[in-house]
């Protein structure tokens, strides 16, 4: 049974992948423009690529990056069949919620980069604590640029110790909401938030009235960290392959207090598992989720 006042026991969100057939790029766009350092950079071994039921990935080299604090929050891999995605039309993982110390001055700088700009800053409907950019990165990859300025309750959220600090909302575009935030509960043993609200990024790459409203949900996290699910139409079904993650974002890794005993479960000592227990599993839209133990 789930509920609203015990700890989640999934959380916080450790990182996103992302696939790239120009994964160096990628890398030198993260670390140049967002502040971003190299943690680690290895290879995957056959039991990740096992893991991941992407075999034909094994012997792909990955990065590891993180924050000037030294806190990873991304995973890029070289994959060669992966074509940047097209945002907003597949099911799955769709954006990168982002803490950031400040968003007017970080926005500035990132004028003329890789990182396209899609709408201006400004301060989120939700609340006026809120306030953040949205920008698109060359795998087709949503960043939501995000400072925090305050408490805004009911939610549990976390303020920046740095100039770009780290993924604390990974946002699921789903084909249905309840069905797919039933499945994050479980995890998480712990109750989510369904609304509706206005959604400008959305609604101006979807080519609808800016005021048009979509359904939501929250899930709050450990660690001041949340997921989001925003339910959509017409969404394309993502793709499953032994060969390629596929473009965009391809998985987000949580730290979970104990894997659920169903699932197949693996260690492996490098970044960012170090010898812990870990798994992937899909959720109900196909979106990878890979989950490892405290």
């Amino acid at each position: 049974m789930t509920d609203t006042t015990s700890t989640p026991t999934l959380g916080p969100c450790s990182l996103a992948t992302l696939a790239s057939s120009d994964a160096a790029r990628l890398v030198d766009d993260y670390c140049s423009h967002l502040h971003c350092h190299v943690l680690a950079s290895d290879t995957l071994t056959e039991s990740m690529a096992e893991q991941w039921q992407c075999a034909g990935l094994a012997g792909a080299t990955y990065w590891v990056l993180g924050n000037a604090n030294g806190r990873a929050w991304l995973r890029i891999v070289d994959d060669a069949g992966a074509e940047p995605a097209k945002p907003l039309q597949r099911a799955g993982w769709m954006a990168m919620e982002i803490l950031v110390e400040d968003v007017d001055s970080l926005a500035e700088t990132l004028e003329g980069s890789s990182f396209e700009q899609l709408r201006p800053v400004a301060n989120l409907e939700l609340s006026d604590k809120i306030r953040a950019v949205q920008v698109q990165g060359a795998n087709g990859e949503l960043l939501y640029l995000t400072q925090i300025s305050g408490e805004v309750p009911p939610f549990q959220l976390p303020t920046a110790s740095c100039a770009v600090d780290h993924l604390f909302i990974p946002v699921l575009a789903s084909s249905n909401r309840s069905e797919s935030l039933a499945g994050y509960e479980s995890l998480a043993e712990h109750s989510g938030l369904s609304f509706d609200t206005r959604v400008t990024v959305i609604n101006q790459l979807r080519g609808l009235p800016m005021e048009s409203q979509h359904p939501l949900a929250t899930l709050q996290l450990a660690d001041s960290s949340l997921i989001e699910i925003d339910q959509l139409e017409q969404l394309t079904t993502p793709i499953k392959s032994t060969q390629t993650l596929g473009g965009g974002i391809a998985m987000v890794t949580f730290y979970i207090d104990q894997i659920p005993q169903q699932f197949t479960t693996y260690q492996h000592r490098q970044a960012p598992y170090n010898g812990h227990r870990s798994c992937t599993v899909y959720g109900y839209d196909g979106e990878r989720i890979e989950l490892i133990e405290r």
